[in-house]
């Protein structure tokens, strides 16, 4: 069987110490103790390690609830090649080294267990079992042969772990200092945060009261403004409206005087119907009368260039009325306008028909009433026009005062919200910078605690075994 080796139980006795290399991490793990018939199983500490220029492991067991009882297994060149004869391993020192850390790190997830078997009662010597739990019958994949470590070596890793622990206090002591001169700047930073504070929520009132007094002093000017535009507008509207109306009553005379001129064309068409009966029944008289029929011949060519004239003055007069119609459908604007021409035009159509009945006389005195009727035709359109502009002009201002006042109080709600925004914010800030401080006092103060306690017991220890 192989033997442990006898040049040392553990790493103490070399001087290399530095040398040494853990393999894995310190892991809390159940192992099962067997001593005669008795079994138990107990949390224990392991520790693997390895020297860095040798082909040395070591594994260290030591129980959870009293230190002193510690297990120690090395391997070196030499026992590891007894251990390969023994139990017929297929590796190097290298490969073996890399089994051993995936076989302790199956036992930790629960794959594999860990047995420590006494080879004899009340000995010093025990094996190290890596065992596969089975159904029908444990498989054991390796064993090695353990030790108790003796009192040299456990004192050594203990003041270890105390030299480690007084370093951890000493960091943790300067960490303690490092945050309460957090805390103490933190805690100025919030006395000075609370004055900034304060000074800002007094001058956000005054800011506001400011705002709102302007704000209401000027809404009760455009408020007056808008009344005065309103009842100017309303007056406006008025007069407008008076004058559509007596436009629509001459619209209204001019188709009257339109379906006069009908009548009266229709009229002197009969009374053509009834020359050219009569120029009949003269043609019968023609060998009495040819002296008389070549003066009204003449006097019938007259008439009838008379006629002509007045038909292509009464086209061209249909025309004109056809395209003024045309102007009046194209908008509603120059719908006043449109309809002065009318009237002028039907007045002058109503003349020019009585002229063909009158005379040609009575055409001059109709030039000179379409001449004058024109010329109040430009003045209304000029007078249109006027107040067409100012009454554009006058809703352009309205306008942008409304947008002002949106503007304005568009201000004045942002304005609102960013200060209640403020007073919500603020005492959530302050309440969570106290928690944090709150968080730390408890969190230090408990460590520092619990050092205390561990620095008591380690002292109590001490003096007891001295």
């Amino acid at each position: 069987m192989w033997t442990t080796p006898s040049n040392g139980d553990s790493f103490v006795n070399m001087d290399c110490s530095k040398n040494v290399v853990t393999i894995m991490p310190s892991v809390e793990m159940l192992v099962s103790f067997s001593h005669d018939t008795m079994r138990a199983k107990k949390p224990c500490l392991l520790y693997a390690e390895r020297m860095d220029f040798k082909e040395m492991l070591q594994l260290r067991l030591a129980e959870k609830a009293d230190q002193r009882r510690m297990y120690i297994t090395t391997v070196d060149c030499t026992s590891f090649h007894e251990l390969k004869q023994d139990q017929c391993l297929n590796v190097t020192f290298a490969g073996f080294m890399d089994n051993v850390v995936r076989m302790l790190r199956d036992c930790q997830s629960g794959k594999l267990e860990l047995h420590l078997a006494a080879r004899e009662p009340n000995g010093t010597d025990y094996q190290l079992q890596f065992v596969e739990i089975r159904s029908f019958k444990n498989l054991i994949h390796l064993c090695l042969p353990c030790r108790s470590a003796p009192l040299n070596t456990v004192l050594y890793y203990i003041n270890l772990m105390l030299d480690a622990s007084h370093k951890k206090c000493f960091l943790l002591e300067e960490s303690i200092q490092q945050v309460q001169l957090e805390l103490s700047s933190q805690r100025a930073h919030m006395d000075r945060l609370g004055a900034e504070n304060s000074k800002l929520r007094e001058a956000l009132a005054e800011n506001t009261q400011r705002l709102e007094e302007q704000h209401a002093a000027e809404l009760q000017q455009m408020q007056e403004q808008l009344s005065k535009v309103n009842e100017q507008r309303s007056s406006e509207l008025e007069r407008n409206r008076r004058s559509i109306s007596s436009i629509q009553t001459q619209l209204e005379k001019a188709n009257a005087d339109k379906c006069d001129t009908k009548i009266a064309l229709e009229q002197a068409e009969q009374r053509n119907q009834a020359l050219s009966d009569e120029l009949a029944s003269c043609k019968s008289r023609m060998c009495s009368l040819k002296e008389q029929n070549d003066k009204l011949h003449s006097d019938k060519v007259n008439a009838k260039k008379h006629e002509r004239k007045l038909e292509y003055k009464i086209e061209d007069l249909k025309q004109h009325t056809a395209e003024l119609q045309e102007h009046i459908q194209r908008g509603n604007k120059e719908k006043a306008n449109v309809a002065a021409e009318l009237e002028a035009e039907k007045k002058i159509l109503h003349t020019k028909r009585q002229a063909l009945e009158m005379a040609s006389e009575e055409i001059a005195k109709a030039n000179q009433i379409i001449l004058k009727q024109n010329q109040e035709i430009l003045g209304h359109r000029k007078t249109i026009g006027w107040r067409t502009e100012v009454a554009l002009q006058q809703e352009k201002a309205i306008q942008e005062k409304e947008k002002l006042l949106s503007l304005r109080e568009n201000e004045l709600r942002e304005a609102r919200i960013t200060i209640k925004e403020l007073r919500e914010e603020i005492p959530h800030q302050l309440l969570s910078m106290r928690q944090f401080a709150n968080t730390l006092e408890k969190k230090y103060s408990s460590q520092i605690l619990t050092l205390k306690e561990r620095l008591s017991g380690t002292c109590t220890g001490k003096e007891n075994r001295r």
